[in-house]
């Protein structure tokens, strides 16, 4: 095993954290304080390329792997410290753009990614309903019915990241009832379509610089040459192959907030004086300090290794699952933990520590709860086999 990262990875993972502590730092505080998504950040993130990252370059990406994406939406994160802004790119760039790079027909990928990878137009997936939450395929509501050389949806999905600025969106929707998971077809639909309509912008605990909010389908009508994959096939295809990124690189992202979190640990707590020393000194501190970075290195791994089969080409629900559970919980255990060194203000809102103990919460919740990812690992580790 080579746990070394390639020289170009590392050189790339430098610029985007120095971009995002330059660019997106500054005003990390005040955007979350207001629930502000910044266009003018948005414009200059798709300038250097960050957008189409992992969009094939021949239709205007930069062609990143996806051990480059996470490495980069990691260095992203722990630069800017802003962890609402980290999800509504990931948003846009993996479950937005990734079905449509994975699954999509050549005309599909030439009309909308360029304007995806650009920023011209923001991206999200609605997947997840009032209703039906973990049993996202079972409990569907949102109907698609075939009308001549067009479908029309009803219904209406919930907890959209880009929902109030989003200007494309994959959809999921229900084409044969009795099927369940397999009768579920995916659509590329546009804000411009009549039946459209966004709902109330939600206020959020974290996560609070990307915009959340209600899809509302109202016969809306859909071309059918924007189904993505066949009919019928949309869950099983193009959702499985999909999360599978989404549970890897955006789940990057507590990476770099669990790195940002103990630099600013480790200098306040040699900074810190009590009791005529600095608080470093102490064991308790220490202990806090030594398990962050344990967790962190080990996350790490788990991330980067998801990351790596999915370039080699194979499924990873096992590594993924693994990856996303551990990772999630460990950067919560983390803000907690060393929210504790920073004492009365690690509850102020304008120490980063506090604003990464609110975005750290959704980690185990979107994307797949903390006990999806054990249902899933469990079922995996069920066809393998043991030894004596």
């Amino acid at each position: 095993m080579d746990f070394r990262l390639p020289a170009d990875v590392l050189e790339y993972r430098d610029f985007v954290r120095e971009f995002a502590r330059k660019e997106i730092y500054p005003s990390a505080e005040r955007r979350d304080r207001e629930q502000i998504w910044d266009p003018a950040l948005w414009k200059k993130m798709g300038e250097v390329g960050l957008l189409g990252l992992p969009i094939p370059e021949e239709y205007g990406g930069q062609g990143g792997s996806c051990l480059l994406t996470s490495v980069a939406t990691e260095a992203f994160a722990q630069g800017s410290s802003d962890g609402g802004l980290t999800l509504a790119w990931g948003a846009h760039s993996i479950i937005g753009a990734m079905p449509i790079v994975l699954c999509g027909t050549e005309e599909q990928k030439r009309k909308y990614l360029p304007g995806i990878a650009s920023g011209e137009k923001v991206a999200g997936l609605g997947l997840t309903e009032p209703g039906s939450g973990s049993d996202a395929a079972g409990s569907m509501q949102t109907r698609a019915v075939r009308s001549g050389d067009s479908y029309i949806l009803n219904g209406s999905k919930m907890f959209i990241t880009n929902g109030p600025i989003g200007d494309v969106f994959v959809v999921m929707a229900v084409t044969d009832k009795d099927r369940g998971a397999m009768g579920i077809s995916v659509f590329i639909v546009e804000k411009t379509f009549p039946g459209f309509k966004t709902g109330r912008k939600l206020e959020k605990m974290g996560m609070r610089t990307s915009l959340t909010s209600e899809l509302i389908f109202e016969d809306m009508v859909v071309p059918q040459e924007n189904r993505i994959s066949r009919e019928n096939s949309g869950f099983a295809r193009v959702g499985r192959a999909t999360l599978e990124w989404e549970r890897t690189v955006l789940v990057a992202s507590s990476l770099g907030s669990m790195q940002s979190m103990l630099d600013q640990a480790v200098r306040y707590a040699q900074e810190r004086m009590q009791f005529q020393r600095p608080i470093i000194d102490f064991q308790a501190v220490q202990q806090k300090i030594a398990l962050a970075r344990c967790k962190l290195d080990a996350a790490r791994l788990l991330i980067y290794r998801s990351a790596l089969k999915k370039d080699a080409g194979e499924a990873a629900p096992l590594e993924c699952s693994l990856a996303k559970l551990y990772t999630t919980e460990a950067v919560n255990a983390v803000a907690y933990d060393l929210g504790q060194i920073f004492g009365g203000y690690g509850y102020i809102h304008e120490y980063p520590v506090e604003r990464a103990y609110r975005d750290a919460r959704l980690g185990t919740i979107g994307a797949g709860t903390s006990e999806v990812m054990r249902s899933i690992i469990a079922a995996n580790l069920q066809n393998i086999e043991t030894g004596p």
